[in-house]
């Protein structure tokens, strides 16, 4: 069944109802620092962009990872948002006082309704 250029419309409108909360995007400027390393910095990019945060359900949601010499574990989130907001996997969002990477955008959906987002805590 093929949907029209109204009904996309329609969903659109509908899904930005169910977007409850606002986060802020992030890009990153990385300047030589002179001594052979680089120096990043981080600006907002798109501020109150309509948004909504879920923890990731399922057997790989959460797990251990070794990070310097220890067990950390840690949850992925999936990041609701705008279809036509522009964000990829060198951004960050921040969200209720956290601030996440982005690992993932799914944006190859047959009708881009909304734009989903895997994220981890920075």
């Amino acid at each position: 069944m093929a949907i029209d250029t109204a009904m996309l419309t329609a969903m659109r409108e509908a899904i930005a109802d169910l977007l409850p909360d606002t986060c802020n995007t992030l890009t990153v400027t990385r300047i030589a620092d002179g001594m052979g390393g680089v120096t990043e910095t981080w600006g907002t990019a798109g501020t109150a962009v309509a948004c909504r945060v879920d923890m990731e359900q399922g057997m790989m949601a959460g797990r251990e990872i070794l990070t310097a010499d220890a067990l950390r574990p840690y949850t992925k989130y999936i990041l609701s948002i705008p279809y036509d907001t522009t964000i990829t996997t060198d951004y960050r969002v921040e969200h209720s006082g956290a601030t996440y990477a982005v690992t993932s955008v799914n944006t190859e959906q047959s009708w881009m309704a909304v734009k989903r987002c895997q994220l981890e805590i920075v």
